[in-house]
């Protein structure tokens, strides 16, 4: 019996070490992790998460930047109703208890415990407070221990209605919403202060199943769990069982009518109200690697754009215009040209037949595709929600598998565009626009990646070129007749008038404003390649090696972006001096203080360019000389009519066209001394055309003029520079000083004949 006692008793030592090993260690655990917790004692300078805002150059919103979409609330602008409703639902003893409510865990235990499983909470508010700001969350006892302490030292340095406002502004509402002001936006389209006692009630039935309890997505799971809701704020005392009744019935047929009419799938992110999307993308992509990505989401930057939006809507209305314009015309075109495919590859395809064994082609019209293409335009966004709305999920499903299985196809098959602007004098990127729809599918901004040949857009580069080395004058004839050229490899190369026509001695001035081919040609002649590729690297700020040194350089065969060529049409308009492209002036924080001035920046560099004497990328003359020729083509070049006549823009400026072969690609590049604009229209797939004839002067310059009479409306008429020193006038024509009026200088004027051509890439000389 004794020695039955004493193991009782060694037995009863051992469990009581082991409990205070355990209980010692449960209580350095949360005195350990309470001490982590010093925000508590912060907790009145607590600052959330808020979203990074965008503003254009007066000071109007663009758009937000955020992981969580949160919109910060006083508790003076909390309606009483919405209050009741979630104390209703998730607290009703908020004000009485101290932080934990016991009768609540002990009721939602045995619940529990009968139900077999986890089916209800005996969280408190200030217990979900402290769960969102300071643990991850996860259901253990740890945590559950830790977020009960923690609630406790919440109430004790709070008053409630603190603790509310700081839970309104965190608590998850679903569909990316935190707090109940982007919750009230989102789901109802009112501020918070505006909603009812039904709308407050759908809110509050949101924390404990967001996707569950959407009124969104499970409309009828979320009239039932509402009029749940009410009924507690009836048992509560917030609210009559006759009010109640009534406000239900009243709401409910007017928000599932409201719902034909919007996207049942809409989140925060979906519903952002972004003016200028491809212009946001590209300062998030700027401020991510400046900032990172912590400060850029949640530190509630606000960034002071260049972008002027009464400039960027003027610019998105005739572009998307003129996109779905030349989309009917090129898939009217296209219907009857191979759909859109190249001829010259089915050529080339037959001569091989004649050397090779390969089969035939048949060539036909993609009738599939394009019944995919008219479903998704169309159809399939109508059909999507009238599947959601009536729940029939096995329609949701293939529709699912059909979105998968054409993911594309539509802005394959779509003529696309995009346009820049830009201030020469400042640098501001003022416009941008990449693409005819920005959407989860078309997001390429086209006016920073799309590199594409600029054709006859590029002319001004060759031009200048000449210009600036003395070899030609805006007065000097070439032979327009045609040429042939031998390649090292003894091809022979002959290039095209646009119309297939020829002039036989042209002067500079018209050439450029015909866009005759074969006088680029000539140019490239006279002044190399090598000069060409220095001359336009140091314009489009691109490496010299990017210009293939072949006679099609001066043809415009070169890839480059709308912004690259914005640039260099930028500096011509700047009189020559350096032109620095950038789209944030200046970033504050929350608390107002500057992060970052790149405007001063910019300016610095520009100033240090002056002192050291390197501003001029051309000299002036040089860039009043093109500008001269350059006004000429508006004047009576190709592009006249659709920007005189069509656009009925009558003001003084300068620009040029670009067309591709086989009508891929159509430009137009034009500036006043107050801004530069860049238009490009084309298929995103190189290879489809936008149809025979479909030349830039009919298809990008009218865009180009509407957008700059629009902007001029208002603005005071543009006025170019007075002509510099540098340059002399005579028989109504404009020269550098040290050139003949009558051409080139001396014998450096000489056209290569097609043997010397052969022999110069040959690399052979006369003796040989």
């Amino acid at each position: 019996m004794e020695e039955a006692t004493k193991k009782i008793e060694k037995i009863s030592l051992i469990a009581l070490f082991t409990m205070c090993v355990v209980g010692g260690c449960l209580f350095g655990y949360v005195t350990a992790q309470i001490k982590n917790f010093s925000g508590i004692e912060n907790l009145r300078r607590f600052q959330p998460n808020i979203p990074t805002r965008l503003y254009d150059v007066n000071g109007e919103l663009i758009g937000e930047l955020f992981l969580e979409k949160r919109n910060l609330v006083s508790y003076d602008e909390l309606p009483q109703v919405l209050i009741n409703a979630f104390i209703a639902t998730e607290d009703k003893n908020f004000y009485s208890h101290f932080g934990l409510d016991p009768l609540a865990i002990i009721r939602a235990f045995f619940k529990n415990l009968f139900a077999g499983k986890i089916s209800q909470g005996g969280s408190t508010i200030t217990q979900q407070l402290a769960k969102r700001l300071f643990t991850s969350g996860e259901r253990t006892i740890w945590r559950k221990i830790l977020e009960a302490i923690l609630a406790l030292q919440i109430e004790k340095r709070f008053t409630k209605d603190e603790i509310l406002e700081m839970y309104f502004n965190q608590i998850f509402l679903g569909r990316g919403c935190y707090g109940v002001s982007t919750a009230a936006e989102l789901y109802f389209n009112k501020e918070v202060r505006n909603l009812g006692v039904v709308e407050s009630a759908i809110l509050a039935a949101l924390p404990s199943a967001p996707g569950r309890h959407s009124p969104l997505m499970n409309t009828r799971r979320a009239m039932q769990v509402n009029r749940h809701i009410l009924d507690r704020m009836v048992n509560a005392g917030f609210l009559n069982k006759e009010n109640s009744d009534k406000l239900y019935s009243e709401f409910w047929p007017q928000f599932v009518d409201s719902m034909q009419t919007e996207y049942p799938t809409r989140t925060v992110f979906t519903r952002n109200d972004d003016k200028a999307p491809y212009f946001t993308d590209y300062v998030r992509q700027v401020l991510l690697a400046r900032f990172g990505k912590d400060v850029v989401y949640n530190e509630g930057l606000s960034v002071y754009t260049t972008l002027d939006l009464r400039k960027q809507m003027i610019a998105e209305k005739y572009l998307v215009e003129g996109v779905k314009q030349q989309d009917e015309i090129s898939s009217r075109a296209n219907r009857y040209y191979l759909s859109a495919v190249d001829t010259s590859l089915f050529g080339a395809y037959s001569m091989l037949r004649q050397v090779f064994n390969l089969p035939g082609v048949i060539i036909k019209n993609d009738f599939d595709t394009r019944v995919k293409k008219a479903v998704v335009d169309d159809v399939l966004d109508t059909i999507d929600a009238l599947s959601l709305l009536v729940d029939a999920r096995p329609a949701n499903y293939t529709l699912e598998r059909f979105r998968e299985a054409i993911t594309g196809i539509s802005t394959t098959l779509q003529v696309q565009g995009a346009m820049i602007a830009i201030e020469p004098k400042t640098g501001y990127i003022s416009v941008m626009v990449g693409g005819s729809e920005f959407s989860v599918n078309n997001q390429y901004n086209r006016a920073l990646q799309a590199r594409r040949q600029p054709g006859s857009a590029f002319k001004p580069f060759v031009y200048g070129t000449g210009i600036e080395a003395g070899l030609i004058t805006a007065a000097t004839a070439l032979p327009d007749v045609p040429i042939v050229d031998i390649e090292s490899s003894g091809e022979t190369w002959s290039p095209e008038n646009y119309e297939g026509e020829y002039s036989g001695m042209v002067q500079i001035r018209k050439a450029l404003a015909k866009s005759i081919n074969i006088i680029s040609i000539r140019i490239y002649d006279l002044v190399g390649p090598d000069r060409i590729a220095n001359y336009a690297g140091r314009m489009l700020k691109v490496p010299e090696t990017s210009f293939t040194p072949t006679p099609t350089l001066a043809l415009g065969s070169t890839e480059v972006t709308p912004f690259e060529l914005a640039t260099g049409y930028a500096i011509y308009a700047n009189r020559g001096r350096d032109v620095i492209p950038y789209a944030i002036r200046y970033v504050i924080d929350r608390d107002g203080n500057e992060l970052a001035n790149i405007e001063e920046e910019v300016g610095n560099i520009i100033a240090a360019k002056e002192r050291a004497g390197t501003i001029q990328v051309i000299s002036e003359e040089v860039a009043y000389i093109m500008t001269s020729l350059m006004q000429g083509v508006i004047d009576y070049g190709t592009p006249q009519w659709a920007i005189r006549t069509v656009a009925r823009f009558t003001k003084p400026c300068a620009g040029k066209t670009g067309t591709t072969s086989n009508w891929s690609d159509a430009w137009f590049c034009g500036y006043t001394p107050d801004i530069v604009a860049v238009v490009w229209l084309g298929y995103d797939r190189q290879f489809m055309s936008l149809g025979k004839n479909q030349a830039a002067a009919s298809t990008a310059a009218p865009i180009w003029g509407h957008f700059m009479r629009e902007i001029y409306n208002g603005m005071p008429d543009p006025v170019f520079p007075s002509p510099p020193k540098g340059v002399y006038f005579s028989g109504g024509e404009v020269f550098l000083n040290g050139t003949h009026p009558s051409g080139a200088v001396g014998d450096q004027y000489k056209m290569k004949t097609v043997i010397e051509r052969y022999m110069e890439k040959q690399g052979l000389t006369d003796q040989q």
